[in-house]
């Protein structure tokens, strides 16, 4: 590719094709429409001579030259980025920029309200994308520029991340009361006599069922199911629940007309951390957004108290 014959925003264009391997996804990305992207595709294909992406089954594959020019280019849109964003300032109030934010444990149900009504207030034509990763995969999100900073219940941590704690939570359990009556607090015998609701990811690596089991007590676990925005609708069985972080309890209590009991003080309190790549803190927009989230919180308390009083820098 002559790199000094493209377009940068088709570079974009090309970047999020990498990435995605979708049109549509990309697009969404972008804040696109496909036709938008298949052109910029076109005219992509046009300028380097070569199809750069194929469309299989598993979705828009690279070719040997999209895989040696994607390095360059991602150097090249990086160096871009922060030698504009750290001349410039980012004005919110008028700004059309994207951003994608990282997120496990479902801290999207709790950040992206509060963060959807700040920014409608103070960024209006501003898009945040959530997109919800295992924190497995959450390190190569950021890594890759997939994301451009991660709210995180795991331990991801590296010299190259900037960490900065969001406060901690609690484990909780959330019923509906029209199918079962429980107390307001749990004992472990309680717990074992309940049919269980457990969420995809924590199956194998569930610390609850780990601390349990420390103490000789397994629950019984009846379904299994994606994400914690399907727990309302298993939760209507007789004597169900679900153990949850104290800020999901929280949403689906406002949200579901769940009720939730508080559990034995004996499962600790994990923290929340916003990890962001030490480079990108010389973007003013990805600075922005964080001290953002900083400031409205992440975890909250069954009363919906000010998280700013448990914040922590570090």
């Amino acid at each position: 590719m002559n790199m000094s014959r493209i377009d940068l925003n088709l570079t974009h264009v090309f970047l999020a094709l990498w990435h995605e391997r979708s049109v549509s996804r990309a697009a969404t990305r972008l804040a696109l429409t496909q036709p938008a992207v298949s052109s910029a595709l076109k005219r992509l294909r046009q300028t380097c001579g070569d199809e750069l992406f194929i469309r299989t089954r598993h979705g828009m594959q690279p070719t040997v030259h999209a895989i040696e020019i994607a390095e360059t280019l991602e150097l090249t849109a990086e160096t871009l980025r922060s030698t504009l964003s750290a001349r410039g300032t980012f004005n919110p109030a008028s700004s059309p920029r994207s951003f994608i934010i990282g997120t496990d444990g479902g801290l999207d149900y709790t950040v992206g309200p509060r963060l959807a009504s700040r920014l409608a207030a103070d960024a209006p034509d501003t898009t945040v994308t959530f997109r919800t990763l295992s924190p497995a995969t959450l390190d190569g999100a950021l890594e890759r520029r997939e994301i451009d900073l991660a709210l995180t219940v795991g331990g991801v941590t590296r010299p190259d991340y900037l960490s900065t704690s969001l406060g901690s939570f609690r484990f909780s359990c959330v019923w509906n009361p029209d199918y079962c009556s429980l107390p307001d607090f749990l004992d472990l015998p309680t717990i074992e006599k309940c049919r269980h609701v457990l969420i995809e990811t924590a199956l194998r690596h569930s610390t609850f069922d780990h601390r349990l089991r420390d103490m000789g007590v397994n629950r019984t676990i009846r379904n299994v199911v994606p994400s914690f925005g399907h727990l309302p609708a298993f939760l209507r069985q007789p004597d169900t629940v679900a153990i949850v972080p104290d800020y999901i309890a929280d949403f689906f209590r406002k949200t579901a007309g769940l009720t939730s009991s508080r559990l034995p003080d004996i499962f600790g309190t994990p923290g929340v951390r916003m990890l962001l790549p030490r480079k990108s803190s010389r973007d003013s927009g990805i600075k922005w957004l964080g001290d953002l989230i900083m400031e409205i919180g992440v975890t909250s308390g069954p009363d919906d108290a000010n998280p700013a009083a448990t914040q922590s820098g570090s």
